[in-house]
């Protein structure tokens, strides 16, 4: 354990800010448990990353997913960290498919709109 490592703070990006192509908002009312979105995470300090999240729980304004893996530059984020969003935020959808397991995302949705 490195004790001079700390852990970075940070936000999500509103995805229609930063982008000119993100899901629509049928797409992202669409969103459900098992399925990956992928959020713009932007540290007070340093470069955004971007980072896919299966959703594990979905409310009628937040949702909540687990980080997939570990952010390459971002330090006190990890794999399996909750993370809490909105709609606003979802860069891009992996919908589950029937046949997958909730650990097994599809192709990233093509449905992009504003």
């Amino acid at each position: 354990m490195n004790l001079f490592r700390r852990s970075t703070p940070w936000t999500l990006a509103d995805a229609v800010d930063r982008h000119a192509r993100v899901p629509g908002a049928e797409a992202t009312s669409a969103l459900e448990v098992g399925d990956a979105v992928k959020l713009v995470v932007v540290p007070r300090d340093g470069l955004e990353e971007r980072v896919w999240v299966r959703v594990t729980a979905v409310g009628e304004e937040e949702l909540v997913g687990s980080l997939r893996s570990d952010p390459a530059e971002l330090r006190g984020l990890h794999a399996g960290d909750a993370v809490t969003f909105e709609r606003r935020h979802v860069l891009a959808i992996a919908r589950r498919q029937p046949s997958d397991s909730p650990e097994t995302p599809s192709e990233p949705d093509a449905t992009v709109g504003k």
